[in-house]
């Protein structure tokens, strides 16, 4: 079934059931009115002249939502990519933000509770206990600081309550062993003082067959838990303390190789095929990285501390103090395939430490804005071990022998010369550390009664210092060009004494947005804005070009995106249909990116210029008490404009996208029936700004990093009793089994050997859940 036809198909269950609808039920039908923050004050969302996408914790509950994967999935113009809990893609607006490297600074911001945790490798959370998500498109660094170039995502958990108590858990259970258990307690101590525990415990069978035995790859296994205090000791003071734990043990990313079969490395025997969705044969090495097997191990915490205190009827102090520490360490097989010709892994660790103050200003209804000043620490390092079996290493390169179809390890270490190491082994760790000050001022003004002009602006001022560090562990490498002399690196060269060298940099820069909104009716906004958003300078930095020589330090180029919109915001029909619209246009300069030099280092690269037009919309519509459909689409025209990759699309970003659903509640059985299917999709995408162009890649001519379009139907089915606090559902995601991928290219391509990983099969189970 086409996706048209799924989208017809459930459009017209719901409007099927409104033509049906009696007018006094008008009452029981308006959609709710989420309250959100995204201009640091509370608002409707009609009244926020920014493209928001809100959802309640209850909504994200209804559909299913557990992770930013799954949430992108309903947000027009935002995509999250997740090859592991390590390694996620956040983009907006076709813009990407992924790199683990420290010295590297995000393009889309991701907010907890107002602390900034977008370090990639720290900030895929689990979403649960939530009181609502908000993801602001468009250029936010004027409201939310460093790393919003593109957007922001702001995940508002749930506080301690003082006035009741309650409780709540569910459990579910599925397939491929599937087993999730979840809750929160939140328990008034006193009239002013309130705790609240919640937590979530999730693990998944993998769902790539391990061809050489042992656990299936891209498993889950997560754990997390959170707690909540707050103090009020009147109305106009309000303080809380949330404390965050997760902690990730997955099994390994299974970056699949398309070149090689999946062979026995013991035999050579093949023992799978080059399907991008089926089994893989991949391995580590003996002694790498004190035996861990390939997969993750990841602990994120933080404390962070909100206190509200209204000083008078104008103005109120609000501040947020905030410690976070990341650790992980993934061991993964870059090659894709059954000998161990590379296995890498990386341990990257980092800390921050922010300080927020922020008053805030409100004058009747005329006029309300905010000042506010912060100080922002983080430091951090990845470390990067390698080991390669220079014996397959050469076969496969072709650098001695032809590339085979498959051989026995027995076989190869016969053919190669034994000069060849068959366990080469080379470190490098790169280290960052940011010192950041910001002052911010932000003001709306009511020109007339339904006219509102606001403007804002932002300082920065960054002190910088990075490092890099790299070592052989075993002595050189005879295909790195090593003499008796001289020992030389195959990937790497190292530094005087594997010892790190620092460089440091200062930057500032200003960002700022000018926004005007009309109030056409009190169910109509239009607004339209400029805005600019600013990624700061990087010093990257990278290995010598021989060994013992000097680190190589690079200045990228701040980035700057200067976007331009218009929108529009409607609630209609007595306000049981709400309908929002953007269209925006954005120029790009200094795109910073990375690619492998002729001497097969990866160097830093400015590709230029870029520039995207697109169009943004969402729906939601309630004509009965017990049927209501949304439903989202974005159109991103995203394009380099000069330079290296000019014409190419940006990476991850489809040029069309939408989402639909339904929710359809029946009477039956003393109780209620509820029905929620959804449906998503997207339209091609690549994998790497080269969009995998044979004339980037000397070793690879095919073009196959790349997914078509494709949809993904989920399906649930619950059942609550009208007097009881229980709920049973069960449920279907990926329900047609589409086969898709998730990424392609990776690591394995600097090397002529593209690994892909593939993408969720169906999933299915029951669920339970009970609030006390």
């Amino acid at each position: 079934m086409s996706h048209r036809r799924l989208l017809l198909l459930t459009t017209c269950a719901a409007l099927a059931i409104a033509a049906g609808a009696h007018a006094d039920e008008a009452a029981d039908t308006q959609l709710e009115e989420l309250i959100v923050t995204a201009q640091k004050r509370e608002q409707k969302l009609i009244d926020v002249p920014i493209a928001v996408t809100a959802y309640g914790g209850g909504f994200l509950d209804d559909i299913g939502i557990q992770e930013f994967e799954e949430l992108s999935l309903y947000v027009p113009g935002f995509e999250v990519q997740n090859q592991s809990p390590n390694n996620p893609g956040f983009v907006m607006r076709g813009i990407t933000s992924d790199s683990g490297e420290a010295t590297n600074e995000p393009r889309v911001s991701v907010f907890q509770d107002g602390v900034s945790i977008s370090k990639s490798r720290g900030s895929y959370i689990e979403l649960f206990d939530l009181q609502r998500v908000e993801v602001a498109k468009g250029p936010q660094s004027t409201l939310y600081g460093r790393g919003a170039l593109i957007g922001a995502v702001n995940i508002v958990q749930n506080k301690a309550d003082v006035s009741a108590r309650s409780a709540n858990v569910k459990v579910e259970g599925g397939n491929d062993s599937y087993l999730m258990a979840e809750g929160a307690v939140n328990l008034p101590v006193s009239d002013t003082f309130a705790i609240r525990f919640a937590g979530r415990i999730k693990s998944r069978d993998g769902y790539v067959k391990n061809l050489l035995g042992g656990e299936d790859f891209n498993s889950t296994d997560t754990a997390a838990g959170r707690v909540a205090l707050r103090w009020k000791p009147s109305d106009r003071l309000t303080a809380d303390l949330i404390l965050n734990y997760q902690e990730d043990d997955p099994s390994g990313t299974s970056f699949k190789s398309l070149t090689f079969a999946p062979t026995d490395p013991t035999t050579g025997a093949v023992i799978g095929d080059l399907g991008r969705n089926s089994g893989a044969a991949l391995t580590t090495a003996p002694g790498f990285e004190g035996d861990q097997p390939l997969g993750l191990e990841r602990k994120v915490w933080g404390a962070t501390a909100l206190v509200d205190y209204k000083l008078n009827e104008s103005f109120s102090l609000s501040s947020i103090s905030a410690y976070r520490e990341f650790d992980g360490t993934e061991v993964f097989d870059p090659d894709g395939f059954g000998l161990p010709m590379l296995v890498f892994a990386e341990d990257a660790q980092g800390e921050q430490l922010s300080q927020e103050l922020r008053l805030n200003y409100t004058s009747g209804e005329r006029l309300t804005g905010f000042v506010g000043v912060s100080y922002f620490h983080e430091e951090g390092s990845q470390r990067v071990p390698l080991q390669i079996n220079e014996k397959i290493f050469a076969l496969v390169s072709g650098r001695v022998l032809p590339r085979p179809n498959g051989l026995p390890l027995a076989t190869i270490n016969a053919l190669a010369p034994a000069a060849l190491k068959s366990v080469h082994k080379e470190t490098f760790t790169n280290f960052g550390e940011t010192d950041s000050y910001d002052v911010y001022g932000d003001v709306s003004f009511k020109l007339l009664d339904n006219v509102e002009l606001a403007a804002g602006v932002r300082y920065t001022y960054d002190d910088k210092r990075s490092g890099y560090s790299a070592t052989l562990d075993n002595g050189g490498s005879v295909l790195g060009g090593s003499t008796a002399a001289l020992a030389r690196g195959l990937i790497v060269q190292p530094t005087v004494g594997g010892r790190p060298q620092y460089q440091a940099l200062d930057d500032s820069g200003v960002t700022y947005r000018l926004v005007a909104r009309w109030a056409v009716t009190d169910g109509l906004s239009l607004y339209a804005s400029h805005a600019r958003g600013r990624r700061p300078k990087v010093l990257a930095t990278a290995s010598p070009t021989a060994p013992n020589g000097p680190v190589r330090f690079t200045e990228l180029p701040a980035e700057v995106v200067d976007s331009y919109e218009a929108g529009a915001k409607a609630a209609l029909l007595d306000n049981t249909l709400s309908l929002e619209g953007a269209v925006y246009a954005y120029d790009y300069q200094n795109f910073q990116t990375s690619i492998r030099n002729d001497a097969g280092q990866i160097v830093p690269i400015n590709a230029g210029e870029a520039s995207a037009k697109g169009f943004e919309a969402q729906l939601n519509y309630r004509p009965t008490a017990q049927a209501s459909v949304f439903a989202t689409y974005a159109y991103n025209h995203a394009r380099f404009g000069n330079g290296l990759f000019k014409d190419n699309r940006f990476r991850l970003s489809p040029d069309h996208s939408f989402s639909v659903g339904a929710k359809l509640s029946a009477e039956v059985l003393q109780g209620t029936l509820t029905f929620t299917p959804t449906y998503t999709w997207q339209s091609r995408v690549f994998f790497d700004s080269n969009n995998d162009q044979p004339r980037f890649q000397a070793q690879d001519a095919i073009v196959d990093e790349t997914q078509g379009a494709y949809g993904l139907m989920n399906l649930r089915l619950a059942y609550a009793p009208t007097e009881g606090p229980w709920k049973v559902e069960a449920f279907v995601i990926n329900a047609l089994d589409k086969k898709y991928i998730k990424d392609a290219g990776n690591t394995g391509d600097a090397f002529g050997i593209a690994t892909f990983i593939a993408g969720e099969p169906r999933y299915y189970g029951l669920g339970v859940s009970y609030r006390f």
